[in-house]
């Protein structure tokens, strides 16, 4: 089930060194088909095409140059890729979004995911907005954790009974305080 998070403040973000021989860098021409292959190879939840690039980058495709991030292996190749994008949610509020975050599965549980975090979030502060939003799914246990070490928290929606279910569900696999917060309230 999916579920939604925020960081209340994208003040004070943390910072993580990037080990060699990895480096970040932002979008180039081209990279459609870095990010389409990225997520084919990450995301057993979805499926990616040339289309679905075009479904959710298409009309802004100006702004990807400093919105789209990509984390690349020692020879150059983009192994991971974020986007530092802008949501409004169910009430009319608005976030910076952490949108899309993938990390090709060769490459995961290497700890290159927080220093993509703490890079896309750091544009998202640049460009002035003051507050993050993402949405994950309750199967990615390792990705709560993250986004839970990295400040975001559960986030209610209109559907209160089926968001409290779904995080009780994350809760029975993954113990931090904003969980149980969340839940008490």
């Amino acid at each position: 089930m999916n579920v939604s998070m925020v960081r209340a403040t994208l003040d004070d973000l943390p910072d993580f060194a990037l080990l060699a021989p990895y480096t970040l860098r932002w979008y180039q021409p081209g990279d459609e088909k870095h990010w389409v292959g990225i997520h084919v190879a990450a995301d057993p939840y979805h499926t990616f095409t040339d289309e679905t690039f075009i479904q959710e980058f298409g009309a802004d495709r100006a702004l990807l140059p400093t919105r789209q991030a990509y984390l690349c292996d020692g020879e150059g190749t983009p192994i991971g890729t974020t986007s530092a994008w802008f949501y409004t949610d169910e009430e009319g509020e608005e976030y910076g979004l952490v949108h899309w975050v993938a990390i090709q599965p060769a490459h995961q549980r290497q700890g290159l995911a927080k220093p993509l975090l703490a890079l896309v979030c750091r544009r998202l502060h640049e460009l002035d907005h003051t507050r993050a939003y993402l949405n994950t799914s309750t199967g990615r246990i390792p990705a709560i954790n993250l986004y839970l070490q990295f400040g975001f928290v559960p986030k209610m929606r209109q559907d209160h009974e089926s968001t409290l279910r779904a995080w009780r569900q994350v809760r029975e696999r993954l113990t931090h305080p904003a969980l149980d917060e969340f839940l008490r309230e």
